[in-house]
């Protein structure tokens, strides 16, 4: 009875974040998804909220609308390749984006279309120094 109650107060405390693998804590953040090619991209949220299909997912509905296999994803993880893979509700694959070393990720989607998925933090390890954003001061630096 104790050991349970001591899991649940990790639980709610966000402590049993600890224990989530260092590659989902690394992709974790916001991410670009286009289509290689096309002209609309939207943001995805890779959470690090664990979910029954790895971790919470979340996407704007005109992001859904823009990329209709996006309707079925409920999750993220990361695969034992170090690839991001976006899941559904039952944690079957929809689309897997394979590792790499540097630049972005690319996959073919369920639909045929060539999907890219890029890190909008300047600082992961995808992102290529011409991705950096330009950051300026402040008013009154």
């Amino acid at each position: 009875m104790r050991l349970a109650a001591v899991v649940l107060a990790l639980t709610l405390t966000g402590a049993a974040e600890a224990a989530i693998e260092p590659a989902a804590w690394r992709d974790s953040g916001d991410w670009r998804l286009s289509e290689v090619g096309g002209k609309v991209a939207c943001t995805l949220t890779l959470t690090r909220q664990t979910s029954f299909a790895g971790f919470e997912l979340k996407a704007p509905l005109a992001c859904r609308r823009a990329f209709p296999p996006l309707k079925t994803v409920a999750g993220w993880m990361v695969d034992d390749r170090g690839g991001i893979v976006l899941a559904d509700a039952r944690a079957q694959p929809i689309v897997t984006f394979p590792a790499q070393a540097k630049g972005p990720y690319e996959a073919k989607a369920p639909d045929g279309r060539t999907w890219r998925l890029e890190p909008l933090k300047p600082d992961h390890p995808g992102a290529t120094p011409d991705e950096a954003p330009i950051v300026t001061a402040p008013a009154g630096f």
